[in-house]
């Protein structure tokens, strides 16, 4: 799987408190419906193959800080690699960051929109 970070300084430290601090079904469900709706658009980014081969996403399990990785799957992860990073033959498209810069503060409300109503706040 790929996952790329980012760096939200003291904020990532401190949202990541919280949510530990949030029972377990809550913070998983909340994590998993933000993951999927990150991958749902990472999906839509990825360039199509030629070879009409699948390249769905995936979204791992919710960690006690919160944590998601969102990603490719073993099987579509090296095709996904190489259009994304490039190789000496082509230029990376660079679609997995970018959709990270796009998507992530969608992908963080909706995360605490769902603690909030899972904690029915």
């Amino acid at each position: 799987m790929t996952d790329v970070q980012i760096d939200w300084g003291d904020l990532d430290k401190n949202i990541s408190e919280c949510i530990a601090d949030v029972e377990g079904p809550i913070r998983r469900r909340a994590g998993k419906t933000a993951g999927w709706e990150l991958g749902e658009a990472l999906e839509a980014n990825t360039p199509v193959d030629s070879h009409g081969l699948e390249m769905a996403t995936t979204v791992g399990s919710v960690a006690e800080d919160g944590a998601v990785l969102v990603g490719y799957g073993s099987a579509a992860y090296w095709r996904a690699h190489f259009a994304n990073m490039g190789t000496e033959h082509q230029a990376g498209q660079h679609f997995v960051e970018k959709t990270t810069e796009q998507e992530a503060e969608k992908a963080m409300q909706t995360y605490m929109d769902e603690l909030k109503r899972g904690l029915g706040l």
